[in-house]
């Protein structure tokens, strides 16, 4: 009997221990997921350009959820919502180290009211006497909508 409450208490210390270890494991996990799902400050030269490149299917608004990031398995980075991309288009248009915005518009999968609102966000910014230059592989009629704005239009020599 002695034997059995030995092995029994052996048991239980070492299941309470890999219980602990799993415990500040699982929480230091969420703590390194959290830690690098904080958003980078960026840093803004002069003479720079703003790039505007949509190319996916562009949210009302940015996710606040630090799991969001592992959902965009291809470049684990949260989409910007439409929201955050009219803000920094008003940044640029007031910032005098930004001269100007540069369109990538080969893929364009958003509905045309958030291309709407873009377009309308870039005409403003336009007031401001800086340059708007669109590129495209292919345009689309929703591409080459928001591209009527721009200054120059430039299309690749293979697109259409």
């Amino acid at each position: 009997m002695k034997e059995f409450f030995k092995f029994m208490f052996a048991s239980m210390l070492g299941f309470f221990l890999v219980c602990l270890i799993g415990f500040f494991l699982f929480f230091a996990l969420i703590a390194a997921i959290v830690s690098f799902s904080q958003p980078e400050d960026v840093v803004v030269n002069s003479e720079s350009v703003l790039h505007l490149k949509l190319d996916y299917d562009i949210p009302d608004r940015t996710s606040t959820d630090p799991f969001e990031i592992y959902m965009n398995y291809e470049t684990f980075k949260i989409p910007a919502g439409l929201n955050d991309i009219l803000l920094n288009i008003e940044k640029a248009k007031n910032d005098d180290r930004i001269y100007g915005i540069y369109l990538d518009l080969t893929n364009m999968p958003s509905g045309l009211a958030t291309i709407t609102e873009i377009r309308n966000a870039i005409l403003d910014f336009k007031s401001s006497g800086k340059f708007v230059y669109a590129y495209g592989n292919i345009y689309l009629q929703k591409a080459y909508y928001l591209a009527s704005v721009a200054d120059k239009v430039f299309l690749n020599p293979e697109g259409f």
